[in-house]
C-alpha cells in the first residue's frame, strides 16, 4: 500500500510539472498572420500523384500533406518564400511560393541524401564529409514501430553494433556491444551522451522524444570522448521546437504480450511415466534379494521395504483413470500469461523568430508475462531555446522521469524461471497450482519446491526509480566564425526497493507464522554535476573550409546507499519492521568514494574543394579512478578521406555517381572500474582482546598507484558508395582494434590477506568487417526499399601479463581467458555420445573414466591416452557470434506502408546451465526435466537417441560438458509492422494508424531455454540459468499531429 501511495504521489506531483510545463507553452506564444493560401500539387516523374507528402513553409513547423490526389492547400504569411517539400524515396525539394500561390512540383527520386547532418561528438558534421565511422538511426525509423526501449530499437540497424536482449523482463537493461568486447573485466558498455550530457544508460528515455541516434565506431569518432570511447558512444540527440505553428502531436498504442515460445519439457504424464520407470528400477536393484518385482503393489513395496519410501512406492492413482483426480500442471501455460501493454505519448512544440520550445509527456504501463511482474515509467520532458540578443543564445533542457517495477525473482539460479521449469507437473487436487504453499503440502513424489505462482503472488520485489537529468547552455556568436558555448548539467539519482518474502511461500511454513518470512529495504542515490566549456571556429576560404574545436570539461559524482534487512516476523501480513518484533540481520550504510573527470580536447577540421576532408582530434583526461603516478593520459586520433567522386575527371553520367574512400587512426581508453579500485580499502573484521572478541578494521585491498588506462588503438579502413543516383548506396568497413594495459583483478600474495587486486595486464584484439547497404529498389507509387547491414568480428587474447598464464573464469571455472583463444572460451569435456553397450565398456581402445558403466555419457579423449580426465577438458567455442546481420525490407503503396525486420546471429555458443541443474544423471526423478530425456538409454534393447545417458548414471553427474552448450545461432523475423495514413484535413496534418507484431518467429539450435541472448551470468560468466523469457507482442497504435494556429490560441488567452 505504501508503494502505491508513494507512485501517487510522485505521479500527483508530475502532473502540477506537467501543467506548469502546458502553462510555458500558452505563454510563449507568438502572433503569425496568415493572410494567404498556396495550393497546390506533388507529382512524381512519371506524372503520378503523390499522397502523403509533406509540404512545410522552410524554416517552420508550418505544414501539411498531400491528398489521395497529390494536391494540398496551405495557409502562409506573407512573408513566407520558400516551400520545402519532402516524401520518403525522394530528394526533398525547395521552391520559391510564386506571386499566383498556385504551384506544381515534381519530386526528383533518390534514396540517400549525402548533406543528411549526422552528430559527432560535441558538434555536428554532413553526411558526406564525415571521414569517421558513425552509424545512424534518425525518429522516422524509431517512429514506425512500437517501442518501449530506446536501446531495442537499435536491433538489427547497424552494422557492427550487438543488441542483445538478455533477459526479457519489463525495465531490464539490454545489452550493446560495438565493434565486440574490448575488456576482460571492466565494463564493455559503450558510452552513453544524451544533448551532450553522459548519462549512464537509456532506459528512462523516451523513445517519442529521440530526433536521431548515432553510434560512434571508430576511435576516430570516440577519441573525443578519450578515457570513455574505447567501448563505441551513443550519441542522443532529443527533438526541438520550430518556428511556426504549434505542433501537437500524439502517439498510442495498446499491446497484448505472450511467451515467444515453450521450451520443451516432460509433460505430466510423461513425467509420472518416468517416475514409475525410475522407482520401480531403483525397488527392485535394492530389494531384488527380497524377491521386489516391478508388478509388486502398494502393501507389497510397504513390506518388503519396511515402510513408505516415495523413492521406491508408485502413486496408485497413477494407473486410475484421470490419474485419481491428481492435477496435471503444465507450469509454463500457468505461470506465463497474457499481458497488456498501454503507452501514450503526447509533446507540444513550436516556436517565433527567437524562442521555440517542446513539451512532453509519456507513460508506459508494462505487465510482465510472468506472474507477479510489471513495470511503468512516466517521462516529461521541457526543452526551451531562445535567441535573447543577436549574439546570444540560451537553451534549457529538463527531463525527470520514474519508474515503478514489481519484478526480479524470475531471472537466474534458484529463480522462479529455474522453478517453472523444474516443478513436478503433478499436484494433489485440492493444493492444485499452490501445492507446497501454505496450507498445502507437496505432493509426496514431487522435488521441494513451492509453487512459483504462490511465490510471485504473496511475495513482493517494488523498485522505484527517480531521475532527474537537466541541463543549461548559453551560446554566444563572437563573430569571425568564432562561437562559444558553456554548459551545465546535473544529473540525479534515487532507488529504492522493498523486498518482502512471507513465511507461506517457504519450505519450512509449517514451523509457524512468521518464523521464516524475511524483508529488506535498500535505497541508492547519486548526483553527477557537469561543468563543460567549447570554442567553435568555422570558416571558409576559397576552396578551403576550416573548422576547430577547443574543450574543457570537469564532471563529479557522489552517492550513497544504504540497507536494512530483517527475519523472523510475527506474522506473514506485516511487511514493516523494527527491532522491537523482528530480528534485524543486517544494516548497512556507504558513501561512495567520490569520482571526477578533469578534460582538456580539440579537434581540426579540414576540406578542401568538398574533396580532400582530413580531422584530427586530442584530448588529455585525468580521472580520480586510477593511481597517482597514471591519472591522465593522452587520446589523439586521425582520419581522412577523399571524395574522389567530386573529381573533375569523374564523369556525371557513370553509374558511380558518388565514392568517398575513408581512413583513421585513434587511440581511446575504458575507466569503467570502481571508484576505489586504485586505494587500499579497509573492512570489517574481528579482533581478539582480553579473551572476547571485539569489532575492527582490517585492510581489504592493496593500492596501486600504477592503476592507469585501458588504451584502445584502432585502425578503420573503408569506402562509400552510391550508385544509379544513390539508388544503391553501399559502405563497408575493415578495423582493427587492439586493447592494451588490460584492466583486471590480478592474484597477489595470499598471505596479504587477500587474493586479488586491480592491476594493468595483457591485451586483447578485436578486428572484423563491416557492410551496410540500402537500395530504392521501385519507386514510385508503390515504393519498395531495402537497408542491410552485416558485421563479422573475430577477437583474440594477445598477452595477458609476464607469464602469460591461463585465467580460469566462468561458471565453475568452464571459461578461460587464454592467449591466441577467444575472449572467455568455453572449456570442457566434449561429450560425443553415450555407451550404450557393455562390450564398450569392456574394449580396452575406447576410453572412459574409472568406474565408467553402459548409459553413462562418453567424452572425446583428446590427448588420445586411454584415459577420461582434467586433461581431456578442451575449447569448444566462444560466447561472442561471430556474425550478426539485419535487414528491414519497406514497401509503400498509396497511404498503405509495410515494413519487415529480420535479425540474425551466427558463430557464437550459449551455455545452457538451466538444462544442468534440472537434468543431469544421477538426479533422479523428483523434478520435471527436459523433453529428449524421454529418449533416454534404458538398456542395450532400448538405448533411446544416442546423446542422453541413463537417468541412473551418475559417474559423470558431476562435470561440466558440451550436452548443454549450444550454437547460439538464430534468424529471427523481429518486427513485422502494417500502416495507413489517414488522408486529413485542416488542423489534423498527418494521422496514421498501424498494426504491429515483435518477435515473431525465430529459427534457432537452442532448447536448453528460452532465447540464445539469454545471459544471466553478467561479468561472471556467459550462461542461461533460466532466464526471463522474451514476448510476443501484438500492438495496435495511431499517431497524430495537429497544427494549431498561433493567433487562434492567443485570442482564447
Amino acid at each position: 500500500m505504501k508503494n502505491n501511495e508513494n507512485q501517487k504521489n510522485v505521479c500527483c506531483m508530475l502532473s502540477k510539472w506537467a501543467f506548469l510545463f502546458l502553462l510555458c507553452v500558452m505563454f510563449t506564444l507568438g502572433t503569425f498572420a496568415q493572410d494567404r493560401t498556396v495550393k497546390g500539387t506533388v507529382l512524381d516523374p512519371m506524372g503520378e500523384a503523390i499522397i502523403g507528402a509533406n509540404v512545410m513553409v522552410k524554416g517552420t513547423a508550418n505544414g501539411t500533406i498531400t491528398d489521395i490526389d497529390g494536391n494540398f492547400s496551405l495557409s502562409v504569411s506573407d512573408d513566407a518564400k520558400f516551400l520545402e517539400i519532402s516524401f520518403i524515396g525522394y530528394e526533398t525539394t525547395s521552391v520559391v511560393i510564386p506571386q499566383s500561390n498556385i504551384i506544381k512540383i515534381t519530386l526528383k527520386e533518390s534514396s540517400v541524401v549525402l548533406d543528411e547532418v549526422v552528430a559527432i561528438g560535441y558538434g555536428v558534421q554532413k553526411k558526406g564529409s564525415v571521414t569517421g565511422a558513425i552509424a545512424k538511426v534518425n525518429a522516422e525509423k524509431l517512429g514506425d514501430r512500437p517501442i518501449s526501449d530506446v536501446s531495442s530499437a537499435l536491433q538489427g540497424q547497424m552494422a557492427g553494433v550487438e543488441i542483445r536482449t538478455t533477459s526479457g523482463e519489463p525495465g531490464k537493461d539490454i545489452q550493446i556491444r560495438v565493434r565486440g568486447a574490448a575488456s576482460i573485466n571492466a565494463d564493455s558498455d559503450p558510452l552513453y551522451v544524451v544533448d551532450g550530457i553522459p548519462v549512464d544508460n537509456l532506459n528512462s528515455l523516451n523513445p517519442s522524444d529521440i530526433e536521431s541516434i548515432e553510434v560512434l565506431k571508430d576511435a576516430s569518432s570516440s577519441a573525443i570522448y578519450g578515457s570513455r570511447g574505447a567501448n563505441g558512444v551513443v550519441l542522443v540527440t532529443t527533438k526541438k521546437g520550430k518556428e511556426g505553428k504549434i505542433k501537437v502531436e500524439f502517439s498510442a498504442n495498446v499491446g497484448l504480450q505472450q511467451l515467444e515460445r515453450k521450451m520443451d519439457l516432460l509433460s505430466a504424464e510423461e513425467w509420472i511415466e518416468a517416475k514409475t520407470y525410475y522407482n520401480n528400477t531403483s525397488y527392485v536393484q535394492k530389494y531384488a534379494a527380497q524377491g521386489a518385482t516391478i508388478n509388486d503393489d502398494w502393501d507389497t513395496r510397504k513390506a518388503i521395504i519396511g515402510g513408505v519410501n516415495y523413492s521406491y512406492m508408485l502413486d496408485p492413482r497413477w494407473t486410475e483413470a484421470n490419474y485419481g483426480g491428481l492435477k496435471l500442471i503444465d507450469w509454463q501455460d500457468e505461470f506465463y500469461r497474457t499481458a497488456l501493454m498501454q503507452d501514450y505519448q503526447v509533446s507540444v512544440s513550436g516556436g517565433t523568430q527567437k524562442t521555440n520550445y517542446r513539451f512532453s509527456v509519456g507513460y508506459l504501463d508494462q505487465e510482465g508475462i510472468a506472474t507477479g511482474t510489471d513495470y511503468s515509467r512516466l517521462n516529461l520532458r521541457t526543452n526551451i531555446e531562445s535567441q535573447v540578443s543577436d549574439r546570444i543564445k540560451i537553451g534549457l533542457n529538463i527531463a525527470p522521469s520514474v519508474s515503478w517495477s514489481n519484478g526480479g525473482r524470475v531471472d537466474g539460479k534458484d529463480s522462479q524461471s529455474h522453478i517453472v521449469l523444474s516443478a513436478t507437473p503433478v499436484a494433489e487436487p485440492e493444493a492444485g497450482l499452490y501445492t507446497g504453499a501454505e496450507p498445502y503440502e507437496r505432493y509426496m513424489w514431487a522435488g521441494g519446491a513451492v509453487s512459483p505462482i504462490a511465490y510471485m503472488e504473496e511475495s513482493t520485489n517494488a523498485t522505484d526509480i527517480v531521475r532527474i537529468n537537466a541541463s543549461a547552455y548559453l551560446q554566444a556568436d563572437l563573430g569571425q566564425g568564432f562561437k562559444a558555448e558553456i554548459t551545465g548539467a546535473w544529473n540525479y539519482f534515487n532507488k529504492e526497493n522493498r523486498s518482502f518474502v512471507p513465511s507461506s511461500v517457504t519450505k519450512t511454513w509449517n514451523q509457524g507464522e512468521g518464523l521464516s518470512t524475511t524483508a529488506s529495504r535498500s535505497n541508492d542515490r547519486s548526483n553527477d554535476i557537469m561543468l563543460q566549456a567549447l570554442l567553435h571556429y568555422n570558416r571558409e576560404f576559397g576552396k578551403h573550409t576550416i573548422g576547430a574545436m577547443l574543450g574543457y570539461s570537469m564532471e563529479e559524482s557522489k552517492g550513497s546507499s544504504s540497507s536494512l534487512k530483517a527475519k523472523q516476523f510475527p506474522n506473514n501480513s506485516l511487511e514493516v519492521f523494527d527491532m522491537s518484533f523482528a530480528t534485524i540481520s543486517g544494516a548497512k550504510a556507504d558513501l561512495t568514494t567520490p569520482v571526477r573527470l578533469l578534460s582538456y580536447f580539440g579537434r581540426v577540421q579540414y576540406d578542401y574543394a568538398d574533396r580532400y576532408l582530413l580531422t584530427a582530434s586530442l584530448r588529455r583526461d585525468g580521472s580520480s579512478k586510477f593511481g597517482k603516478n597514471s591519472r591522465w593520459g593522452w587520446f589523439p586520433a586521425i582520419s581522412a578521406a577523399w571524395r574522389i567522386s567530386n573529381e573533375a575527371f569523374w564523369s556525371d553520367n557513370f553509374i558511380v555517381n558518388s565514392l568517398k574512400l575513408r581512413g583513421s587512426w585513434g587511440m581511446n581508453g575504458n575507466n569503467s572500474i570502481p571508484s576505489n579500485a586504485a586505494l587500499s580499502a579497509l573492512s570489517n573484521a574481528n579482533y581478539a582482546f582480553n579473551g572476547s572478541l571485539h569489532s575492527g578494521f582490517s585492510p581489504s585491498s592493496v593500492s596501486n598507484p600504477d592503476l592507469g588506462w585501458e588504451k584502445t588503438h584502432s585502425w578503420n579502413v573503408a569506402f562509400d558508395m552510391g550508385m544509379f543516383d544513390n539508388r544503391i548506396y553501399l559502405s563497408a568497413d575493415y578495423y582493427v582494434k587492439r586493447t592494451k594495459d588490460l584492466l583486471y583483478k590480478v592474484a597477489v600474495p595470499s598471505l596479504l590477506g587477500y587474493s586479488t587486486a586491480w592491476g594493468n595486464i595483457g591485451s586483447l584484439e578485436n578486428k572484423g568487417f563491416e557492410v551496410e547497404l540500402s537500395t530504392q529498389n521501385i519507386v514510385g507509387r508503390f515504393n519498395w526499399s531495402t537497408s542491410l547491414n552485416f558485421g563479422l568480428n573475430k577477437n583474440e587474447i594477445i598477452s595477458l601479463g609476464a607469464d602469460n598464464a591461463t585465467v580460469y573464469t566462468g561458471y565453475s571455472n568452464t571459461q578461460v581467458l587464454q592467449v591466441g583463444k577467444s575472449l572467455k572460451e568455453f572449456y570442457m569435456y566434449k561429450a560425443i555420445g553415450v555407451y550404450q553397450k557393455q562390450s564398450e565398456i569392456d574394449d580396452p581402445d575406447i576410453a572412459k573414466m574409472k568406474g565408467q558403466k553402459v548409459g553413462d555419457v562418453r567424452y572425446e579423449d583428446v590427448d588420445k591416452n586411454g584415459i577420461i580426465d582434467e586433461r581431456d577438458r578442451t575449447y569448444v567455442g566462444h560466447p561472442s557470434p561471430d556474425f550478426t546481420f539485419g535487414m528491414t525490407n519497406t514497401f509503400r503503396y498509396k497511404n498503405f506502408d509495410l515494413s519487415v525486420l529480420v535479425t540474425g546471429q551466427m558463430g557464437g555458443k550459449v551455455y545452457g546451465l538451466i538444462g544442468r541443474a534440472i537434468d543431469r544423471p544421477g538426479m533422479g526423478v523428483g523434478s520435471n526435466a527436459l523433453g529428449h530425456w524421454r529418449n533416454m538409454w534404458r538398456s542395450e534393447e532400448e538405448p533411446g537417441d544416442g546423446s542422453t545417458p541413463s537417468i541412473f548414471s551418475s559417474t559423470t553427474s558431476s562435470l561440466y560438458d558440451t550436452r548443454w552448450l549450444y550454437d547460439s545461432d538464430f534468424i529471427k523475423i523481429k518486427n513485422i509492422t502494417i500502416g495507413y495514413q489517414i488522408p486529413v484535413r485542416k488542423y489534423i496534418s498527418y494521422a496514421r494508424v498501424y498494426a504491429s507484431i515483435e518477435n515473431v518467429y525465430m529459427w534457432d539450435k537452442y532448447d536448453g531455454g528460452y532465447s540464445p541472448e539469454s545471459n544471466n551470468g553478467g561479468s561472471g560468466g556467459d550462461y542461461d540459468y533460466g532466464a526471463y523469457p522474451q514476448a510476443r507482442t501484438f500492438s495496435l497504435g495511431v499517431n497524430l499531429t495537429c497544427l494549431l494556429y498561433t493567433s487562434d490560441a492567443a485570442d482564447e488567452l
